[in-house]
Parts: C-alpha cells; sequence; structure tokens
C-alpha cells in the first residue's frame, strides 16, 4: 500500500512539473507612440530650448524627434515667444533679459504636424544664488575583491541660498575630455605598401564631450536655513581616459519651483539605478504637459523655469589617481603567412616598426582617435 502511495505521489510531481512552462510576458509594440516634450525657460539671455519626441516601443528604445511642429512659450504678461525648428525635433527662440524676470510664469505650447494640440502648465521662474565652488575628495571605493580598493574623485557642491532664493535645486554636469590615438599614421599595406610622408596625425587628438547621465537633487525646504554642504555630485577614477590628458566639467546649477523639483526628484529616484535619464528618453512619469486635442492621451516630459548659474573646471595630473585604463590599441605580430593573410576586407592594413625594427600591426584605433566616439575639433573654450 505505501509503495503505491509512493508511486501516486511521483507521477504527481512528474506532471507538476511537465506543465510548467517559461513565461514571457507579450508586450505589444504596435501599441501607439506618446508625445514627450522637454525644455526649460533660464534666467540666462540667449537661445531658450524646447525638444519634442515621440516615446519609442519598449523593445526597441530610442530617441525619436518630432519634426515639423509650431512651438511657442507665452509668459503670464501677454508675451508669446516663438520658436524655430534648429534640427530636427529642436525648437528654439532668442530671449533677452526685459523677458527672463523672477517671479514670472512661463508654459510652453505646441501644435504637431497631425494636428494635436499640446500644452503645459505655467512654471514660476525663481529667483536662485551663484553656484558655489566645486571641489573634491579622494575616496577609496571597496571592490569584489577584499585585497583591491578602487580610488575615486568624488565631487561635492556647497548651497549659499541666504535671502529670497528657492530651495529646490538640480545640477546638470555636462564633461568634456582629451584623449589621444597612441601612433600617428605612417604606414599601411592595401595591396601595396605605402609610407606617408609626413606621417598623418590629423586623428591623433581627439575630444569627447557627454552629458552626465545621473540626475542630481536636493531641497533644503527641511532644514533651519537655506544652506547646504558636501552634496555629492558624479564621480570619476582613472580606469576610463577622462584623466589621461586634460579633463573639465562644465557644472550648471538650476533653481526649481517646488512642482518642477518634484518632477525631476520622482525622475532621479527612478534612472539613477537604471543606467541614466538621458540614455534614451523621459520615464513615463507624470509631467505638466497634457493633450488638448486627445486629452485621454498622456503627454511624457516637463516645462519648467528655472535660475541658471554655471561654471568650467579644469582638471590635470590629479595626484593620487592610479590611471588604468584601455587604449583600444592592439598590436600583433605579422603571421606565419605574412601579407597574404589579409583580404581586401581588411585594407587598409596600418603597421608601424619600434625601435627594433620588428614590424607590427595596428588596429584601426591605434590611428583614429575618432573610433573612440570623439572628435578632432578642438573646442573652443580648450586651453592651447
Amino acid at each position: 500500500m505505501l509503495q503505491i502511495k509512493n508511486s501516486a505521489l511521483i507521477i504527481s510531481m512528474l506532471l507538476l512539473f511537465a506543465c510548467i512552462k517559461p513565461y514571457d510576458p507579450v508586450i505589444d509594440a504596435s501599441v501607439k507612440s506618446k508625445y514627450v516634450v522637454s525644455g526649460r525657460i533660464t534666467d540666462i539671455e540667449g537661445w531658450q530650448e524646447v525638444e519634442v519626441s515621440l516615446s519609442s516601443p519598449v523593445d526597441l528604445a530610442k530617441y525619436v524627434p518630432l519634426p515639423g511642429c509650431q512651438v511657442n512659450v507665452a509668459d503670464d504678461k501677454g508675451n508669446v515667444f516663438a520658436m524655430v525648428e534648429f534640427t530636427p525635433g529642436l525648437y528654439r527662440v532668442w530671449m533677452t533679459h526685459e523677458n527672463l524676470v523672477h517671479g514670472t510664469s512661463y508654459k510652453v505650447h505646441v501644435v504637431t504636424p497631425g494636428g494635436d494640440e499640446l500644452v503645459s502648465g505655467y512654471d514660476q521662474m525663481p529667483a536662485g544664488p551663484v553656484l558655489d565652488s566645486i571641489y573634491y575628495a579622494l575616496k577609496e571605493i571597496p571592490t569584489t575583491d577584499p585585497a583591491v580598493s578602487n580610488q575615486i574623485m568624488q565631487f561635492y557642491v556647497d548651497i549659499n541660498a541666504s535671502g529670497d532664493y528657492s530651495k529646490y535645486y538640480k545640477w546638470e554636469i555636462l564633461e568634456t575630455w582629451e584623449y589621444h590615438a597612441v601612433h600617428i599614421l605612417e604606414y599601411y599595406y592595401d595591396g601595396k605598401h605605402h609610407k606617408v610622408d609626413p606621417p598623418d596625425s590629423s586623428k591623433k587628438v581627439c575630444w569627447i564631450t557627454s552629458l552626465s547621465k545621473n540626475v542630481f537633487t536636493v531641497s533644503t525646504k527641511s532644514l533651519a536655513q537655506n544652506t547646504y554642504k558636501q552634496f555629492p555630485l558624479h564621480n570619476i577614477d582613472g580606469k576610463s581616459s577622462r584623466l589621461g590628458i586634460l579633463y573639465s566639467m562644465l557644472v550648471s546649477q538650476f533653481a526649481l519651483s517646488e512642482k518642477a523639483y518634484n518632477y525631476w526628484e520622482k525622475l532621479r529616484i527612478n534612472s539613477n539605478d537604471q543606467g541614466g535619464l538621458y540614455e534614451k528618453q523621459p520615464l513615463a512619469i507624470k509631467g505638466n504637459l497634457v493633450n488638448l486635442t486627445h486629452p485621454d492621451l498622456d503627454v511624457l516630459g516637463y516645462f519648467y523655469a528655472a535660475s541658471q548659474s554655471s561654471r568650467r573646471y579644469f582638471y590635470k595630473d590629479v595626484p593620487g589617481i592610479h590611471l588604468d585604463y584601455n587604449n583600444h590599441c592592439n598590436e600583433s605580430s605579422l603571421g606565419r603567412f605574412g601579407w597574404k593573410e589579409f583580404t581586401r576586407d581588411d585594407y587598409p592594413v596600418y603597421y608601424y616598426y619600434p625601435a627594433t625594427w620588428i614590424l607590427r600591426i595596428l588596429d584601426h584605433e591605434c590611428v583614429n582617435c575618432t573610433l573612440g566616439g570623439g572628435v578632432t575639433v578642438k573646442p573652443d573654450f580648450w586651453p592651447n
């Protein structure tokens, strides 16, 4: 009798596990895209910008600009500023100091090529203090190896906002750094051998500019004074080429309204642990825009007004940071079959002669810095 019960139990277990199938949720990639509107007005005279795009499918996240829109910004004093399309999906208008006044509220109005009318709520521009100095401290970060730690430059900022200033802040960090290809172009093979004389150094030096993906926000509302000491911004280490030659960052501080801060704080919480906000598109967090033509359709993004203060910083030969980054230059010896190993698909094949005069084959990255994502045009603000 016991044997029969055990057999029945085994059969039941086998049937149970046989019925288990992997569950792959079906996401309808054909769901209609949502409009995404993002932009701001600052108290800095110059170009004010608004981006209009479409959300992309979950399984193919990318930036999809929407050209051909009619975009204007209005203030609560009755002024309307028509924007022009600068690049696909990016609209801008030049505004002067007299139209960028603290205490003034602004909204954006968009008419899409399909006739949908999108409008934001008004956002009031608060006053904000001048950006305090940026400074850093070297910190040891543990790694998976208990005997090894990683040293980083941790950047900080202080807020000194005594007076009638906003209690809500956001920072953006625009990084620029110089890096070099390991070699200049002197020899190459494309079925024939060529010697470039003089050697071509046009792709020896490059610069990369990148907006930090993290969102940095803080509020002093719950503090006794409108000050904050040592607020942590981003950090860098010696495992990238940032600190190899010369590194610069443009730090911009934005004083926000409470509503704008609440939006960016939600984005910070949802994006900083997910690879960064600016990689693809704003997350589906309710902003301050509505679709007047189709009220049932959500509009992503946020339009706000802010006081802005910016400073640029340079760093070179930072003491205490150990540089250990990949220069993406691989060398190899000529194989046993010599140049016959290379086909037209491999051309051009770059090479050089080291001090030993034993020929070495070079990857393209060794002589072309643009393959690392940078450009050869030196920024206007870069030191000579």
